[in-house]
Formats: C-alpha cells, sequence, structure tokens
C-alpha cells in the first residue's frame, strides 16, 4: 500500500497524470504517433471519399486519426492523388455504365489542366474541367498559391469560404437527357461559383453580368466555334503517388493488426514516407510500392488479367511468401495501378481475413451503386473472369446492371 505522506513528489506526480490520463481517455493517433484526447479524433476513409471510400468494407475506414491528421492528409497527399490529371482521365471508361441513370446521378468532370491563354481580371488561375461528352468548364479563381497549384480547385479551405470564383460552362449537347445531367453536374461540382453559360441562352442568367463576364464569355465562345485546341499544363509533385501509398499500407496495416503492428519497425517506416516532402530524402528511404507511372511490372501484368472487375475499383489483399501487398485496381482499368508492400513479416500478425483466405481476399467497389461486394477468396474472381461466373453471384448481377453507350440517347453534339 502507498503511505502518500511519505511518498517522493515524482511519485505524487506520475499517479496523477495516469490518473488524469485515464479519466480523459487518450487514444494514440496512427499517423502521427501521439496520443491524444479521443474528442480530438475524426472518421478518416482510408480509401478516399472522393474515390467512394464511403461505401468500403469498414475496413477501409478508421477513427484511430486525429483531427489534424486527417486535414492533413486530406489536403496534402489524397487530394494530390485522387484529382491528379493521370487518374482523372480514367473516368471516361466503362466507370459510366455502372451509374443508375434513373436516379438522375452526378457525373462529375474531371480536370484537365492549366489554361494561361485567357487573362482574367480578377482572377489569377485558370482551371479546365471536362465532362463525359467533351463539355468544358473554365475556373476562374485565386485559390492555387504554392502548393495548391498542384491540386485541382486549389485550396479546399478558401472554396468552403464562397471564394470559389467563377466558371464558365461550353457544353456540347443538345438531346434534353444530356442536358439534364450537364447541368445538375456543373451546379452541384461547382456549386459555390459564379456560373456563367457560354452557348446556352437563359435570360434570366444575363441580367447579372458584368462586362468583363461577357467579354470572357464571348472570348470562350469565339475559341470553340473555331475549333481551336487550347494548350493546358498540368503542375504535379513528382512524389505524389508515393506518399499516398505509404498511407494506405500504414492505415490498412492497422486496421488489420492493430497495435501491434502500429508499434512495428515497418509502420514506423511508412510514416517517415508518409511525411516525407523532400523528394531526394524520399529516394533514400526506399519505399517498397510500385510507382504509379511505372507500367509493365510483372506483378500487375498477371493480375490484371484476371483479377479485375471493369468499370469499378478492385481493392485486393494478396499473399506472397511471407508478405502482404495491397493492389488497388482503379476504375477495373489497370493503367495506372496501386502496389504497395503493408508488411514482410505476415508470420508475426493473425486475422481472421489471414487465416481464411491463404492467397489473399478482395472487394469490388461500386461507388456509382453505392455498393461494396466482398470480403471473397482472389480464386473466385479469377474463375469469374475466365468464364465461371457461379463463384460470385454477387458480381454477376452487378454485371447486369451495366448500361452500354448504346442503350443511352446519342449525344447530339
Amino acid at each position: 500500500m502507498v503511505r502518500w505522506k511519505t511518498a517522493p513528489y515524482g511519485t505524487f506526480a506520475i499517479i496523477l497524470y495516469e490518473l488524469k490520463r485515464w479519466r480523459m481517455n487518450y487514444n494514440k493517433c496512427i499517423y502521427c504517433n501521439q496520443e491524444k484526447k479521443e474528442e480530438e479524433f475524426s472518421l478518416e476513409h482510408i480509401f478516399p471519399d472522393a474515390l467512394g471510400g464511403k461505401y468500403a468494407n469498414k475496413l477501409f475506414k478508421t477513427r484511430q486519426v486525429c483531427k489534424k491528421c486527417n486535414s492533413l492528409a486530406g489536403l496534402y497527399v489524397d487530394s494530390l492523388f485522387v484529382k491528379n490529371f493521370f487518374l482523372t482521365k480514367l473516368f471516361f471508361s466503362n466507370y459510366i455504365g455502372y451509374f443508375d441513370f434513373n436516379k438522375k446521378p452526378f457525373i462529375p468532370f474531371t480536370y484537365i489542366g492549366l489554361y494561361e491563354d485567357i487573362k482574367h481580371p480578377q482572377y489569377k488561375f485558370c482551371e479546365v474541367w471536362q465532362w463525359y461528352d467533351k463539355s468544358v468548364v473554365y475556373h476562374f479563381h485565386n485559390n492555387s498559391e504554392g502548393d495548391f497549384k498542384m491540386i485541382p480547385g486549389g485550396d479546399p479551405r478558401k472554396r468552403k469560404k464562397n471564394d470559389s470564383g467563377e466558371v464558365y460552362l461550353v457544353g456540347f449537347v443538345v438531346d434534353e437527357f444530356w442536358i439534364d445531367l450537364l447541368f445538375s453536374s456543373f451546379f452541384k461540382q461547382f456549386k459555390k461559383s459564379k456560373h456563367i453559360f457560354v452557348n446556352y441562352v437563359f435570360s434570366d442568367k444575363e441580367i447579372d453580368l458584368t462586362k468583363n463576364q461577357i467579354d470572357i464569355k464571348d472570348e470562350l465562345f469565339l475559341i470553340h466555334e473555331k475549333g481551336k485546341s487550347p494548350q493546358y499544363s498540368v503542375p504535379m509533385k513528382i512524389d505524389f503517388d508515393v506518399r499516398f501509398q505509404a498511407k494506405l499500407s500504414l492505415a490498412l496495416g492497422y486496421s488489420l493488426f492493430g497495435e501491434k503492428f502500429n508499434e512495428s519497425s515497418e509502420a514506423n517506416s511508412l510514416r517517415d514516407v508518409f511525411w516525407n516532402k523532400d523528394y531526394q530524402k524520399l529516394k533514400k528511404l526506399k519505399p517498397q510500392m510500385l510507382s504509379f507511372f511505372k507500367r509493365g511490372n510483372s506483378l500487375s501484368i498477371e493480375f490484371i488479367k484476371f483479377i479485375n472487375f471493369n468499370g469499378c475499383h478492385g481493392l485486393f489483399f494478396i499473399i506472397v511468401d511471407n508478405s502482404l501487398i495491397f493492389y488497388a485496381n482503379l476504375f477495373g482499368m489497370g493503367i495506372f495501378p496501386i502496389v504497395t508492400v503493408i508488411t514482410t513479416e505476415l508470420d508475426k500478425y493473425e486475422h481472421p481475413l489471414k487465416e481464411k483466405y491463404s492467397r489473399g481476399w478482395g472487394y469490388i467497389l461500386a461507388p456509382q451503386r453505392e455498393l461494396c461486394i466482398g470480403d471473397f477468396d482472389i480464386g473466385k474472381l479469377v474463375a469469374f473472369n475466365t468464364g465461371d461466373k457461379s463463384f460470385l453471384p454477387e458480381l454477376e448481377k452487378l454485371e447486369k446492371k451495366y448500361i452500354s453507350k448504346e442503350k443511352l440517347p446519342e449525344f447530339e453534339r
């Protein structure tokens, strides 16, 4: 029993600290590895919400990330990956065919690059966004200073404060079906900006335009009327893919194996990569992942053939010897795959999925239908893609909902 009168001051301090810590319910953030109050944590979508992460399996979500790290990761890591030019161009794939057109879906514009040939008297930057039919939006704003020049839309914190500039829509469709979807997507994606229509006429929309806005609208009209092909630039950070994949490995490792993984040397190495801002230092860290731009990797070629579902995201955990590899086939295209190592010491960890699937397991994510199918044995997907669809009836059911271009109204340009 502790004799409170004779105990040294240090003992009292330790006891009081532990009592306070116990009462305040501290947790440790998996990203910064610091202990913080429970109320300082928030929901983190490990697989980004912008790619449909909110519909993914619970394995891809965690509340073990503090709000500060969640915000920093979203701004400087997730955004650079999710909104880069190369990834968003993949949207023009079979992804569109899985939308439920009876529900008037939001079909987002994809980022093309920065356009510098038109000078706006109020706004410094002009981004170009393209829709499914090649309709174009020119977004003028001032939110792309510094690092935010590499993030489409600029600083999201400023956008939330109604500093979202002006957007000019050049539409190329006249069919009512597509016009309806084009307009609803335009208003939803750029909801806080000033909306200006370049080649659709709405008399009530013309009344409040300034002379500068009318001049820019006329200039854009002439550019497209003459069939010019504007030249764009695409600024980007060279390490955006590596840091994002390190974040995936770190968070998924914790989601699977808990604090034991979080305290490992592998987790610490992944944190070093995740938070690194110096590309030269990053190369010395030798991260264990496939660069986003390196196609033709033997692993990816082998699995692209049989582990995919065209038009939807494939999220797979592959067991190779004593390693666990996360492989993501975005949009079912396999063009720019995510291939990152979670651990090379798999025998140290236990998890029911590891025991259940000796070769690995996977999920098919269809955010267009707010649906995630899995977990399932990777071998079943191989069988599905080689002709025997009975192994995955849920995928067969989803496949039947696909709508080909031929069944949709034609674009009347």
